[in-house]
């Protein structure tokens, strides 16, 4: 018999669910730790001894790069209203417009009715609406490798977008490789815990009123993207100068296995890899007009013929995979952990939430003018005790 899977090293595990959905018992469940992120966790009364999950695990193989065909494009989706709600040039919208037309089915992420994220498949055009947008949480994956493989055995197109880590997790789980399966990843900081973002939405807003939310909104202009969400009442802000993004950036709450990602050194396993085109003033300057640019690299033939398909529907300028390595270095390097992320993770359970997040996630740009009201109020004070001598 072999032995069930087990996580000794949290770096070694990105919650792809592939050992989940790969099981033959369903033995397998995705339980959170204290941080919010689903870690495995094996029934032994259901675990058959099977070794699958073992086998599936992608941090269990050893991920040679492949052929790589590195095509690059600057581009942007040519229809506006599509562009403007996109988080960068629209591009994913046009993939799964053309896969829907053959007759496909796109799996993606979308928000729950508690405004998580969890992958799911769309069939109809209008619901492709659902699947747009960056989503800076860790997506839950469910049971849908199982779907994809009954859909692609079905001859259906399949449209496959996610992180690298939950491409590779597909990749492991259908163990072989499908003519009608095309798989897209985006160049990723890292995925920000669910639980902290349930977090802020209940300290800082009404969660039970909210209606929407645009992670990447573009109402101050692409390059300054703001995080926006509606419900009893409005709020809009520079993502860079809100709580939740600042915590982010300075990597106090992502999962730990994106700080050793196994994705990022010339071996991404998706056909495409679609992102923000940052670099753009060097790379594409006449497509720059603030509204979203991606840059599109596809690593296999299979990537490029579809790009081929929408091209007709895109503004788009040939560009070089060195310029994205170079003006956006997530694309093969990882992002470290936070030097403050252990004593944030210490104070988490003992300290009041909104102390927590203004102690740790305060926007340097606030804590300057807050330093410089106190610098101001310093010299008032000084004049005034002058004045009295």
């Amino acid at each position: 018999m072999k032995s069930a899977i087990s996580v000794s090293d949290k770096k070694k595990c990105s919650g792809c669910c592939a050992c989940t959905n790969i099981c033959p018992t369903d033995a397998i469940k995705m339980t959170r730790d204290h941080e919010g992120f689903s870690y495995p966790k094996v029934d032994e009364n259901r675990c058959c001894k099977c070794g699958k999950c073992v086998s599936v695990c992608p941090y269990n193989e050893k991920w040679e790069p492949g052929e790589d065909l590195e095509i690059c494009y600057a581009a942007y989706n040519k229809n506006e209203k599509i562009r403007l709600i996109s988080s960068s040039g629209g591009i994913f919208a046009l993939l799964a417009k053309r896969i829907i037309e053959k007759g496909g089915i796109v799996f993606g992420a979308a928000y729950d009715d508690e405004f998580l994220v969890y992958h799911k498949g769309v069939e109809k055009e209008e619901d492709i609406l659902q699947l747009i947008g960056s989503k800076y949480l860790q997506s839950r994956i469910g049971n849908c490798y199982r779907q994809v493989k009954e859909r692609l055995i079905s001859g259906q197109m399949v449209l496959f977008v996610g992180t690298s880590c939950q491409i590779g997790g597909i990749k492991k789980y259908l163990g072989k490789e499908y003519n009608n399966l095309v798989c897209v990843d985006f160049i990723c900081l890292g995925v920000p815990s669910p639980q902290i973002w349930r977090d802020y939405l209940n300290t800082f807003f009404d969660n039970k009123s909210i209606t929407y939310i645009n992670f990447k909104d573009k109402v101050l202009g692409w390059d300054n993207f703001s995080l926006t969400i509606e419900g009893s009442e409005r709020y809009s802000k520079a993502g860079r100068n809100t709580y939740f993004f600042t915590g982010y950036f300075k990597g106090l709450y992502s999962r730990p296995s994106c700080s050793e990602c196994i994705f990022k050194k010339g071996n991404r396993v998706s056909d495409i890899t679609i992102s923000d085109c940052w670099g753009y003033a060097q790379i594409a300057p006449e497509l720059k007009d603030n509204k979203g640019l991606s840059s599109i690299i596809c690593h296999s033939v299979k990537g490029l013929e579809i790009i081929e398909e929408i091209k007709s529907e895109m503004c788009w300028k040939k560009a070089e995979v060195a310029d994205v390595k170079k003006y956006n270095s997530n694309y093969c390097t990882s992002r470290s952990t936070g030097k403050e992320r252990e004593v944030f993770w210490m104070d988490y359970d003992r300290m009041e939430k909104k102390r927590l997040f203004k102690k740790y996630c305060t926007p340097e740009n606030n804590k300057r003018w807050k330093k410089s009201i106190l610098l101001v109020k310093r010299a008032i004070k000084k004049v005034i005790q002058f004045g009295r001598r």
